[in-house]
């Protein structure tokens, strides 16, 4: 269905030469350690696009190919990855990397060497306006730099109006990471929380690694609030939500997507039954244009699950791949540095139905799908529970 939108218009011909030019997309994310069950699912979802591409010939005289990169969730890491993709001539275009973190760093590295990059899971909201568009307005940053998925500044206070309006919760405590994801995220929620009524009655930061969390734990106990959010990430939320439980604090805690994952769940133990978590972006479980996808991805024998950002992961790939279309069908013989500027100036009108809805950038690089989802732990599981939420329904 993608492929029939992707070809409309588009010529059918090949190249005039009857070669054909190798068009390398690259993927950055964590493939080894604490948050590869993420990284694996957006590099499996790259591939499976790839694949359908070059199986259904949707670009004429062209063979996508893969180049997956490990950056560990290491922001250094992810330049040095993003240093290589900009130097290998055939790659045309990026998808990632999974941390806002990694992007802060890797978007200049690509805007510099004019390469497209599009991230399925990067949701600080000052890589696309700016760090300081509160005071000044939102601004593009970087021109090549696009993402799939709905930012912080939708997901934060969305979990924040639930949790006032339909949880009644009026008091809460906040903790954080120092990394860039995390403290934008709880300072999201922190503001939404506030401006809707509710009282932020503790507030601190951890630094990532942390495993012992039994004094916070205390401290928050004694604080007696009606939820407790963490933004972060699972590796130390879920050991965070088992130490509340064992302190007494019996309400939910609650962060963004880097809590919604099966990792958090097998930290946490049972007591995360109750707990909550964002999604940027819809609910794909309920999407019948996903449908294809997850039984493709089964079907692949992969050992990962998609995870959170494999829909995404999947659809930010298409968008390479449909500009790449795009920058050829005007002239189908652009190779080189020529069809690497045009593919990423093609991908600001790139517009396409992908697994996870319509797909499209507005002037800043964002999604136009502004919307979030939240998920329940219920039976050890993740359910959701809102998986469709823009701001204004609560």
């Amino acid at each position: 269905m993608v492929c029939a939108v992707l070809l409309s218009g588009c010529s059918s011909g090949v190249l005039g030469s009857g070669s054909t030019v190798t068009v390398v997309i690259g993927v950055d994310g964590p493939l080894t350690g604490k948050l590869a069950d993420l990284g694996l699912g957006i590099r499996n979802s790259a591939e499976l696009a790839i694949a359908k591409a070059n199986a259904k010939n949707v670009v004429p005289g062209v063979k996508f190919v893969l180049d997956a990169k490990d950056d560990e969730a290491d922001e250094q890491k992810a330049k040095s990855n993003g240093d290589a993709f900009a130097a290998d001539g055939r790659v045309m275009g990026v998808v990632g990397p999974l941390t806002s973190s990694g992007a802060i760093l890797m978007a200049p590295v690509m805007a510099q060497a004019g390469l497209a990059e599009v991230s399925p899971s990067n949701t600080a909201p000052g890589l696309t306006w700016g760090a300081d568009y509160r005071a000044n307005g939102k601004k593009r940053q970087y021109p090549t730099y696009f993402r799939t998925v709905t930012t912080d500044a939708v997901q934060g206070p969305l979990l924040a109006r639930y949790a006032h309006s339909r949880l009644k919760a009026g008091r809460a405590a906040v903790i954080s990471d120092t990394k860039a994801y995390g403290s934008n995220l709880a300072a999201e929620f922190a503001t939404a929380f506030e401006e809707v009524g509710g009282k932020v009655v503790y507030r601190t930061t951890v630094k990532p690694g942390t495993t012992d969390f039994s004094k916070i734990a205390q401290l928050v106990a004694a604080q007696d609030p009606d939820i407790v959010y963490y933004g972060g990430e699972h590796p130390e939320g879920g050991p965070l939500g088992a130490a509340l439980k064992a302190a007494g604090v019996k309400v939910p805690l609650a962060g963004g997507d880097g809590l919604h994952t099966d990792g958090f769940i097998k930290a946490a133990g049972t007591a995360s039954d109750g707990d909550l978590a964002s999604q940027p972006g819809i609910s794909v479980e309920g999407l019948a244009s996903a449908f294809s996808y997850l039984d493709a991805y089964r079907a692949a024998g992969y050992k990962e699950e998609p995870g959170p950002f494999g829909a995404y992961g999947y659809d930010s790939t298409w968008a390479v791949i449909q500009a790449v279309a795009k920058a050829r069908q005007s002239n189908e013989d652009l190779t080189g540095p020529e069809l690497r500027k045009a593919t990423a100036d093609a991908l600001q009108n790139v517009s396409f139905f992908g697994v996870t809805g319509d797909v499209s950038f507005d002037e800043f690089g964002d999604t136009h799908n502004q919307v979030a989802s939240i998920y329940k732990v219920q039976k050890g599981a993740w359910t959701s529970i809102v998986p469709f939420g823009r701001l204004r329904d609560f």
